[in-house]
């Protein structure tokens, strides 16, 4: 159970910002909108029939599901829990592990509602408010995603992650100083989530404030060197600081990457560091986690 409870404590997403820098004489922002780092499904998950549950099928489905979602079978994992969750009606735990498992088969509408139920079972589950405002900021609900935050810093008000959650929330939202003030908080107790550099430095980006982004992105590179939006961000905040040589070495790092919606390579183009043609603009890469 140790494994479970540590699978349990996950859960990522990713938002979207539209911030506009304060910069007078940066380039326009790219809104962008809302990713997701689960796989995307083409459709719900269907709800299983409505049918009596005895307890013995309820504890054979929730290992089942347990199995399922530990092997990264998120769908199939979803199915059996929805079997064991209508066995055990007030089971927090199984309705918590229901909403990560629905979330990472791309159906976060159906998260949603597993999670609301678990919390509402056990209100006092860290990580159940933690993940509910995660899968609110894949919905788009900024303002349920503060709730949630909220709720999980009432339990615990030195949650990086929880506060990393408010400070989306309120960036989403452009209430820039509370934003900042949350992220930083969260970044000073977690320095070393990558995650949360890189929200911290992007909206420090957006904020006009390039020069001081600089060092949380390099914290983020240094967490998670392989992510394109990232790399993309820190070529940004190098670019913007006069330090090209460092921002092309980035922008190709993000290509390299993978480089989504082709913005390191645009920033490449703009740079003369390529022959490829494109676009002219300075694209920031709105995503955390």
């Amino acid at each position: 159970m140790k494994t479970i409870a540590l699978v349990l404590a996950g859960g990522t997403l990713l938002a979207g910002c539209s911030y506009e820098s304060q910069e007078p004489s940066s380039p326009a922002l790219e809104a962008l909108p809302v990713s997701q780092t689960v796989s995307e499904m083409p459709k719900p998950i269907p709800a299983p029939e409505s049918f009596p549950v005895d307890e013995a099928t309820a504890r054979s489905s929730w290992k089942d599901g347990v199995t399922l979602f530990e092997n990264g079978d998120y769908r199939g994992a979803a199915e059996r829990l929805r079997v064991a969750a209508r066995g055990r009606k007030d089971d927090a735990s199984c309705r918590y592990l229901l909403g990560l498992a629905l979330w990472k088969s791309g159906d976060a509408a159906g998260a949603e509602g597993a999670l609301v139920e678990s919390v509402t079972l056990d209100p006092g589950r860290l990580t159940g408010w933690i993940n509910l405002a995660r899968v609110r900021h894949d919905l788009d609900d900024r303002k349920g995603a503060l709730r949630a935050a909220d709720k999980a810093l009432e339990i615990d008000p030195t949650s990086a992650d929880a506060l990393h959650q408010r400070g989306r929330a309120l960036m989403e939202q452009k209430r820039g100083p509370e934003a900042l003030d949350a992220l930083k908080t969260a970044h000073d107790l977690d320095p070393d989530d990558g995650y949360i550099a890189n929200t911290y430095g992007l909206l420090l980006i957006l904020t006009g404030k390039p020069g001081d982004a600089i060092a949380p992105l390099e914290a983020a590179r240094t967490a998670l060197p392989h992510v394109a939006y990232v790399r993309n961000n820190l070529g940004v905040a190098y670019e913007r600081t006069g330090r090209t040589g460092e921002a092309k070495l980035e922008y190709q790092a993000a290509v390299d990457a993978g480089d989504t919606g082709g913005r390191a390579m645009r920033s490449l183009v703009r740079l003369g560091a390529t022959d490829t043609t494109g676009t002219t603009d300075v694209a920031l890469s709105a995503k955390s986690e």
